[in-house]
């Protein structure tokens, strides 16, 4: 242990437990880890949370209805980010874990190392020099947490980030889909792309039980909508209609310049989108 609640690990990656955020660090230069420059980012952690926390308020609105004139800062960069998406029951809130990625990131890659990895719960920020490579394993079922097939990311590919959601995940969802996995150029971005994937693998059927998020969690940013609780057994055809739901807005945020790729999974189909 460095100081609470930071812990080196054995490889030299800094470890970190702190209110909402689990996240592992990584930086390296010429494969030497560059632990006390990560020691040194994990510090601003609870800084970068009491930024977020005072504007707790606005980011848990509808993004139409912000003034970004009065947000400098993180806020102002996750207001920006869930615009993109342009899904107006998306608040800024679903970029949360992203934007403390990318910040963690991006200081860390203005720093003489080659290659990043920031690690908070599954949502991860990229940055890599030229030549640099590296391999993220994919989650079909954020239920089980376990890692099946793995895709190697290259400078050259422009992927700065690559996030997860679904059943099971740290926040609500509003679909079906055990996990869609989007790979992106910024972390933040891909966070809220992932959540809004997943939410539109929702299909109606007996098998699919929902609640008001308010009714399970009173402080929830989107405390007035349906989330799914639990998914029994699936249709073929259910699937089937919910992957192809995953599938159409895939497209359509890739034409918006949202995102690479996805990897998704409902009712334990996989699928893996990319542009033609």
């Amino acid at each position: 242990m460095i100081d609470y609640p930071f812990q080196i690990l054995s490889d030299g990656r800094v470890y970190v437990d702190y209110g909402p955020v689990m996240m592992v660090l990584l930086a390296s230069k010429k494969e030497m880890v560059q632990t006390e420059l990560c020691v040194e980012a994990a510090r601003m952690i609870p800084e970068l949370l009491v930024e977020i926390s005072k504007k707790r308020q606005v980011l848990s609105q509808a993004p139409e209805t912000i003034d970004c004139s009065r947000l400098t800062g993180l806020p102002l960069k996750m207001v920006k980010a869930v615009k993109r998406i342009q899904e107006p029951t998306l608040t800024p809130m679903s970029t949360v874990a992203g934007i403390l990625s990318d910040a963690l990131a991006d200081w860390l890659d203005d720093r003489d190392v080659d290659k990043v990895i920031v690690n908070n719960g599954g949502d991860v920020a990229i940055r890599l020099k030229a030549k640099q490579s590296i391999k993220i394993g994919l989650l079909p079922n954020l239920q089980t947490g376990i890692l099946e097939n793995t895709v190697t990311i290259g400078a050259e590919d422009g992927i700065g980030g690559v996030c997860s959601s679904g059943l099971g995940g740290r926040s609500f969802t509003r679909g079906i889909a055990n996990a869609v996995t989007v790979f992106s150029k910024r972390c933040c971005i891909a966070d809220a792309c992932a959540t809004h994937i997943a939410n539109t693998s929702y299909i109606k059927s007996d098998a699919v039980i929902t609640d008001r998020a308010g009714n399970i969690r009173v402080d929830s940013d989107i405390a007035d909508l349906e989330v799914v609780i639990r998914v029994g057994q699936l249709a073929a055809e259910e699937v089937f209609q919910s992957l192809e739901q995953i599938k159409a807005e895939s497209l359509r945020q890739y034409q918006l310049g949202n995102l690479k790729a996805v990897y998704a999974d409902v009712g334990g189909v996989a699928i893996q989108w990319k542009p033609q």
